[in-house]
């Protein structure tokens, strides 16, 4: 009789079997067993939360303790330069690719009588005051507040335990980074304790997520059961050519990135193989910060780069360059300006990518409807309806949303890689890693 050690069953919990298990019968319950939604979708929501949890303390954490050291430590400033001009880059080569594949695509375009009714019945079962879609009706945009006032309300916390207790990550993120600055520009003794009492925070919060990683099964099986059974097939029908347009346009992006972490690590496969809890995260939680973890241990102790500098670019990355809304902010403008049969010049289309850099931009900590309100920063200049066609997105979110969280995390790598030096997987040496310290 074959006696299952305590390894033995942990070993059974994060294979990559038993997550494709879960996977599928979240996929099965939420389409064909919804009477058993009302029992899994709170595991999913319960384990969502307890990660969510994690996530701030260590965004503060390894941001300031990354600051600080990169500001002590002065030789270690030469890539900052490089680092600023690659995320500028990727978020405008994001929109950019965005309205290419709108282009070509053209999802928006084609829809017969039968097609605008049951997009309009879906925004009329909404129950959402004066909304109607219709691809004849003039839009006139309200006046809206600039987007620089916007940006600096959404950047600057009034009070870093508020913005902790709302999550607002990109004011958290200020405030680390001004935190680490400080913290690293002391010449005073204590400051070593105080990096050292980080660190011992970091490592706290990281464990905790590693013991997370055992339930990852049941918590993918309630949100994902629970995300497919609010997608009605009324509503796929009614957005055939848009949904798959937008998932293969993050699949390509994902294989840019795939390719970019190839040319600077010598391996196309070992990447993936690294990356692989990271991206069972991202298409799991449809959480960004969710995936911090995974892929600060994934890039540090898999792919061989330096933990100080991991615990810098990751977060700020993650927060900054938020490609995947790009991308779908600038998609999103394609299709309704060819719903509406709106005709785009050079400098319609270079309003959209501009406008969707700064959109995606105000993303960081949003999720949900938050973020796709944002959607009107890029609609509002081209004169297009923002509240018509905002419920739409809304309701293929649950699809769109994990695969949009992919692209934000797998490009992240690729835009981390860009900026360190090449690694050569084949030469790495086994060393002490932070799994090592957590089991330890």
């Amino acid at each position: 009789m074959i006696q299952l050690s305590k390894k033995n069953i942990l070993d059974v919990l994060r294979n990559g079997w038993t997550v494709l298990i879960a996977v599928i019968i979240g996929i099965y319950i939420g389409l064909f067993k919804h009477e058993y939604i009302v029992y899994v979708a709170p595991i999913g929501k319960i384990y969502l939360d307890i990660l969510k949890m994690c996530i701030l303390p260590i965004l503060v954490t390894a941001i300031s303790l990354s600051i600080a050291r990169l500001v002590l430590a002065k030789e270690n400033h030469t890539y900052i330069g490089k680092m600023l001009i690659i995320f500028i880059m990727s978020v405008v080569v994001s929109g950019f690719l965005g309205v290419i594949i709108g282009i070509i695509g053209q999802p928006g375009a084609g829809y017969d009588k039968a097609a605008l009714a049951s997009l309009g019945s879906i925004v009329r079962e909404s129950n959402a005051p004066d909304l109607e879609i219709s691809a004849y009706i003039p839009f006139v945009a309200e006046q809206k507040q600039s987007f620089i006032k916007v940006f600096i309300d959404s950047l600057i916390p009034e009070n870093i335990f508020s913005a902790l207790n709302a999550g607002s990550s990109l004011k958290v993120l200020f405030f680390a980074i001004l935190f680490g600055l400080a913290v690293g520009s002391s010449s005073k003794v204590s400051t070593h304790y105080l990096l050292t009492s980080l660190d011992s925070i970091y490592l706290a919060f990281a464990k905790m997520v590693h013991w997370l990683m055992y339930f990852l099964p049941l918590g993918l099986l309630g949100l994902i059961a629970n995300d497919v059974s609010q997608v009605g097939v009324s509503v796929l029908m009614a957005m055939i050519k848009f949904v798959p347009i937008a998932l293969m346009a993050f699949f390509i992006q994902f294989i840019l990135s795939s390719l970019i972490m190839w040319q600077r690590t010598g391996s196309f496969f070992k990447p993936f193989y690294a990356l692989k809890d990271t991206v069972i995260m991202a298409l799991g939680t449809g959480n960004s910060l969710a995936c911090l973890p995974s892929t600060l241990t994934a890039m540090n102790e898999k792919l061989g780069y330096d933990k100080d500098t991991i615990d810098l670019l990751v977060p700020l990355t993650f927060t900054i360059c938020r490609t995947g809304p790009t991308l779908y902010f600038a998609l999103a403008a394609l299709f309704v300006a060819q719903f509406y049969n709106v005709d785009l010049d050079v400098s319609g289309f270079i309003t959209i990518i501009i406008s969707s850099v700064f959109a995606g931009l105000a993303t960081a900590g949003a999720s949900g409807i938050v973020l796709l309100s944002m959607l009107s920063m890029v609609l509002t200049p081209l004169n297009l309806p923002v509240e018509a066609v905002l419920v739409l997105f809304i309701v293929i979110d649950p699809i769109i949303g994990p695969f949009r969280v992919l692209a934000i995390v797998h490009t992240a790598c690729a835009i981390v890689a860009l900026i360190l030096p090449k690694q050569h997987l084949e030469q790495l040496i086994d060393k002490p890693t932070i799994s090592a310290e957590l089991n330890g």
